[in-house]
């Protein structure tokens, strides 16, 4: 895989390429509209679209870049969010991490003002992820915003379980879709749906492509779904330049081709 240039980091950390797509969340009892996720985009002036993966490993090994990098991402999310009551955002672990020392941390006064934004904090790998991811939750918990716990149950990942029973939503990873096939896999989905029912939360299954598949979730007790079934309905918003005075390019995603 090819490093991403320099200049190329340093024209995305202007605005110029930065953009972001909002995923519906769907309630699997009548179809409303929860809510959308947010999520980072990325593209050269030629128009390539770069991965955000890539984009965000990148800037890893400039910690102070990275943050700026997500905080100017959450600000573009928050103008240019569609209606809806709520906005999920993803926040990086190792970005939160940079000011997580300091006595009034930017993310959190970002986000704090905006109402029915939900931060999502991403599953665990490590056990000094787990522990940022706590410190993520006291801080955005005491200032009043909703949390939800993202990719519960990857292949990769590891369950924390103060987290875990601290967070307002729990977001089950698509590994699910292909892991209920016997009935050890079936008793810990019941016990997690049994879990988040119990303590209040909010259950939303990702991943979802097919109608079967949302019917499923339907049946499994999901109480919402987000997936490419409902691609038609994102919404994309690009910044093509620098600055305050960039216009905004806005657009529905069209629904891709799928191989056989």
């Amino acid at each position: 895989m090819n490093e991403i240039s320099p200049a190329t980091l340093l024209d995305l950390l202007s605005g110029k390429g930065l953009g972001v797509e909002y995923q519906p969340i769907i309630a699997t009892a009548d179809g409303r509209l929860l809510g959308y996720e947010a999520l980072a985009r990325f593209r050269l002036t030629s128009g390539q679209r770069l991965g955000p993966d890539r984009v965000f490993r990148a800037l890893h090994a400039s910690p102070l870049s990275l943050f700026q990098m997500e905080y100017r991402v959450k600000q573009l999310q928050l103008r240019s969010a569609p209606e809806s009551p709520r906005l999920f955002l993803n926040i990086d672990q190792d970005a939160f991490e940079v000011f997580l020392h300091e006595p009034v941390h930017p993310m959190v006064e970002l986000l704090q003002h905006r109402p029915g934004t939900v931060v999502e904090i991403i599953e665990n790998s490590s056990v000094s992820d787990a522990q940022v991811s706590i410190a993520m939750q006291q801080a955005f918990g005491a200032a009043g915003i909703p949390l939800a716990l993202d990719d519960v149950g990857a292949l990769d990942s590891l369950v924390s379980f103060d987290l875990l029973a601290g967070v307002d939503y729990v977001k089950l990873a698509r590994d699910w879709l292909c892991r209920l096939t016997g009935p050890d896999a079936e008793a810990l989905f019941a016990a997690l749906i049994g879990f988040a029912r119990n303590s209040g939360k909010l259950v939303i299954l990702e991943g979802v492509e097919t109608e079967e598949q949302l019917e499923r979730a339907r049946t499994l007790g999901v109480d919402a779904v987000q997936g490419f079934l409902y691609r038609d309905r994102f919404v994309e918003v690009w910044q093509p330049g620098a600055g305050a005075e960039d216009r905004l390019e806005t657009s529905t995603v069209k629904p891709a081709r799928r191989s056989a």
